[in-house]
């Protein structure tokens, strides 16, 4: 097929001049890629083109802050002129005159409002309870399954009905009952956890303690506290 394209003239073939169009179309389709390139690594100018640096430097004036100025009256100095007392209404009653001399010249102190402590109430004594009493070994001992109640109240058999003659029998150290809140606990093994001491614990030992008991800690919950040491329930006879 090469036979039918005719041969052509070297002058056509050669490169020769570019004319001004190709030229023209070559730098538009060269220069948008080239100047996106450029836009994109050129640092910033410093100071920017319309900061206030940049007018400062070029000469051009600020626009210069209006001010005010106020004038103010000094006030002239007048002198008080005492009229007098006002002029009583119509009808008004008048106070009675009172003389300075009739207000005494000392007032007496007002009462005192402190008392004086009573000797009959004895103050709480802290008591250093032996090695292994503290409210921790009681929870301990509580937790263990041991029997609190004692020999009179056994597990299996429930709650007693215990009299007032009753409880008076269970006073001494080895067996001490109270009734607290209408119900009766052995207090045999707790009395020396008790953080009063266990000469205190003993004062209500083999009677109703309730009344002692309110009036030294009412905030303790006792049920929680001798739960397993609950005999019965206090009853009347």
């Amino acid at each position: 097929m090469a036979f039918l394209i005719p041969s052509l003239p070297s002058w056509l073939a050669s490169p020769g001049p570019s004319s001004p169009n190709t030229v023209l179309s070559e730098k538009m389709s060269t220069t948008p890629q080239d100047d996106v390139n450029a836009d994109e690594d050129a640092p910033p100018q410093f100071p920017l083109p319309d900061s206030a640096q940049r007018s400062r430097a070029s000469g051009t004036t600020e626009t210069p802050v209006p001010t005010f100025e106020i004038e103010v009256d000094e006030p002239e100095d007048e002198e008080d002129e005492y009229d007098g007392p006002p002029t009583p209404r119509a009808g008004a009653k008048s106070l009675p005159a009172t003389s300075v001399a009739a207000v005494p010249a000392s007032l007496p102190l007002p009462p005192s409002t402190t008392t004086k402590p009573n000797p009959a109430i004895k103050k709480r004594q802290k008591v250093a309870l032996a090695p292994g009493c503290s409210p921790l070994d009681w929870a301990k001992l509580k937790s263990s399954g041991k029997d609190l109640r004692g020999p009179c109240a056994a597990p299996g058999f429930g709650y007693l009905r215990v009299t007032m003659d009753e409880l008076k029998k269970h006073n001494t150290k080895g067996d001490a009952w109270s009734a607290f809140n209408g119900k009766v606990y052995n207090m045999s093994e707790y009395a020396r956890f008790h953080p009063g001491g266990e000469k205190e614990m003993m004062r209500v030992a083999g009677r109703d303690g309730t009344r002692l008991f309110m009036l030294t800690h009412a905030w303790v919950n006792v049920d929680f506290m001798l739960d397993n040491c609950m005999v019965g329930f206090l009853v009347p006879g």
